[in-house]
C-alpha cells in the first residue's frame, strides 16, 4: 500500500473526506462545461501539489471513473515515487520521440501508461528528464496526447510544475478544462498567488479554485468537527466503539467529582466557611444585603449556583443571633462593672432589648 495515498490506505479519515468533497466540487462546478481534464499546480515548489494530485486522482478512481494521472513536471517528477512505478518510458519520451535508451523511436502514449495497482487508476510518468520541457509541451504532440487520452479515460489529471518558476504549467493551463492552484499554510505568499493567477488568466486558462494545504490543526479538534471521523458503527447495529465508551466514562467521572466537591462545600462547618470569606462580619452583612436587593437577573450564573437565597437568609439569621449574644455579653459586663456584681449573679438580658440595640447599630452603619 502506498503510504502517501491517504484516500486508499485510510478511506474513512477526515483527509480522505476532504478529497472526496474536492472531487464533488470539481464535478458539479459547472454543469454546462465538462470537467474531464484538470491541471494541479502551485506557485513554488514544496507546496504539496503532487500529493494532492495523487489523492484527488484516487478519489475519482474510487467512483468507478477510469482515471489517468500525467506527471507533467518533467523537471522534478514525483508521481513514480508515490506509486512506486518505473519512470521510463514516459511523457518526455512520447513528446520527443526518443525512447528510454536514447534512440529515436515513435513512442505511443498508451505504451507509456502504467497500472498503479489501484482500481481504475493509471499513471503516465514523466519519463527521462529533458533539457527543454517547455518546448516539448508547446509542440503539437501535447494536443494530440490530450485528444488521445480523453478518448480512453473519464478523468485526466495533470501534475504540473510550479507556475512561477517555469512556464510548463502555464502552457498546459490553456489546454485543459480547469486549473487548481495548491498553496501551503504560512508558506505561500499572497503576492505569488496573485501573480500565478494572473499568468494563467493571461493565456486563457480557467482557474477552478485554490487548495490550502498543511493547515495546522490537531487530530482531536479535526475529529470533533468531522461527524463520522471516530465512529465505526454499522447501520444495523448501535454499538459504541471503545473510544466513544472511554469518552463517556471520562465525562461521568468528571460529573461525579464535581458533585462530590459541591457536597463537601455545602457540608463544610460554618467556622471554616467564615474563615474562607476573610471579611469582617459587618461588611459581609452589608454586602449580602446589597446582593439580595439586586434583581436576580443581574447575578452571574456562578453566584446563583454558589448559594441559594434560603442559605443566605439562614446565614444572616445566624449572624444576627451571634450579634445578639455579643450584645448581651457586653450589657452583662457593663452591669458587672457598674454594680460590682459577679458575672454569674447577673440575670439574663432580654433578647428583645439586645435586638433593639443591634438594629440601632445597623441603622447607624
Amino acid at each position: 500500500m502506498k503510504k502517501e495515498i491517504i484516500t486508499q490506505s485510510d478511506p474513512k479519515s477526515p483527509i480522505s473526506e476532504v478529497f472526496r468533497a474536492l472531487r464533488t466540487n470539481l464535478q458539479f462546478m459547472n454543469r454546462a462545461a465538462e470537467c474531464q481534464t484538470i491541471l494541479i499546480t502551485s506557485t513554488v515548489q514544496a507546496e504539496g501539489k503532487s500529493w494532492v494530485s495523487a489523492n484527488l486522482a484516487t478519489a475519482f478512481a474510487q467512483t468507478g471513473s477510469k482515471t489517468l494521472i500525467i506527471d507533467a513536471d518533467m523537471r522534478k517528477p514525483r508521481q513514480h515515487k508515490i506509486f512506486q512505478i518505473a519512470n521510463v518510458p514516459g511523457l518526455s519520451n512520447y513528446l520527443s520521440g526518443i525512447n528510454d535508451v536514447g534512440k529515436r523511436q515513435n513512442v505511443g502514449a498508451l505504451d507509456c501508461i502504467k497500472d498503479t495497482g489501484i482500481d481504475n487508476l493509471y499513471l503516465l510518468p514523466s519519463g527521462n528528464i529533458p533539457p527543454n520541457p517547455s518546448e516539448l509541451l508547446m509542440s503539437d504532440k501535447t494536443i494530440e496526447l490530450i485528444d488521445e487520452v480523453t478518448k480512453n479515460f473519464d478523468v485526466v489529471i495533470f501534475d504540473g510544475a510550479p507556475c512561477l518558476l517555469v512556464t510548463d504549467s502555464t502552457i498546459i493551463s490553456r489546454l485543459v478544462d480547469n486549473t487548481v492552484l495548491v498553496t501551503s499554510y504560512k508558506y505561500t505568499k499572497i503576492d505569488d498567488l496573485k501573480e500565478a493567477k494572473k499568468r494563467i488568466k493571461r493565456v486563457g486558462g480557467n482557474i477552478a479554485g485554490v487548495i490550502l494545504n498543511r493547515v495546522e490543526i490537531s487530530n482531536k479538534k479535526y475529529e470533533n468537527k468531522y461527524y463520522y471521523a471516530s465512529s465505526n458503527v454499522p447501520s444495523t447495529s448501535v454499538k459504541s466503539s471503545p473510544k466513544m465508551k472511554r469518552s463517556r466514562d471520562e465525562e461521568e467521572e468528571s460529573d461525579k467529582q464535581r458533585r462530590v466537591k459541591d457536597a463537601v462545600e455545602i457540608n463544610k462547618p460554618k467556622r471554616l466557611r467564615e474563615e474562607a470569606v476573610q471579611v469582617d462580619k459587618p461588611n459581609r452583612l452589608k454586602d449580602e444585603e446589597t446582593e439580595l436587593s439586586k434583581p436576580q437577573k443581574e447575578k452571574s450564573e456562578d453566584e446563583i449556583l454558589e448559594k441559594s437565597s434560603s442559605e443566605k437568609n439562614k446565614d444572616i439569621n445566624e449572624y444576627i443571633n451571634d450579634r445578639v449574644k455579643d450584645t448581651e455579653e457586653k450589657i452583662k459586663r457593663e452591669i458587672q462593672r457598674n454594680n460590682g456584681k459577679r458575672f454569674s449573679e447577673i440575670e439574663e438580658v432580654p433578647s428583645d432589648k439586645a435586638r433593639e440595640i443591634l438594629e440601632s447599630i445597623r441603622r447607624f452603619k
